[in-house]
């Protein structure tokens, strides 16, 4: 009874069909009171019906639900409601995942680094001669406000 439950609970919360299948048919090999629910050969070649019996389609159903009503039904498990648990418990899981990144990067951007009043001026930054081709070139620089870095840009002179 417990192998049951367990066996809905996984067939609910992990939504691979290769693993779903491979997990019925492990359970139906090895649980005796599911096979017991199972219907006998008997019982289930008297529900399909042969193509020399087919005849019209109100006709046919009325056989069909005729020979279903024979059987006797077999009692329907309680619902636990597994499926929402497990779905709570994954949405719950994800939140804590969100949040804790979430807290781990304010946390690692609140340091020094981020923050531009921080930040030391740089030692002074000096150009003598720039050359581009061996020939002589104009030269700019640039150092965006409250940053360390210098972006220095040479072309040719015309």
């Amino acid at each position: 009874m417990d192998f049951c439950k367990t066996v809905e609970r996984l067939y609910a919360a992990l939504p691979l069909r290769p693993f779903r299948d491979w997990l019925i048919r492990i359970h139906m090999d090895r649980c005796p009171r599911c096979q017991e629910r199972l219907l006998s050969r008997e019982e289930a070649r008297s529900l399909l019906v042969r193509p020399g019996q087919t005849g019209d389609g109100a006709a046919l159903w009325r056989r069909i639900s005729e020979e279903a009503g024979r059987l006797v039904p077999a009692p329907k498990a309680k619902g636990s409601g597994g499926r929402l648990a497990w779905q709570w418990a994954a949405a719950s899981a994800m939140a804590a995942v969100i949040a804790l990144t979430g807290f781990w990067l304010l946390r690692q951007t609140g340091g020094p680094g981020f923050d531009a009043r921080a930040i030391t001026p740089a030692d002074r930054f000096e150009i003598a001669y720039v050359k581009v081709g061996g020939a002589p070139a104009q030269t700019f620089v640039y150092q965006p406000q409250g940053t360390d870095t210098v972006f220095v840009w040479a072309q040719k002179t015309p």
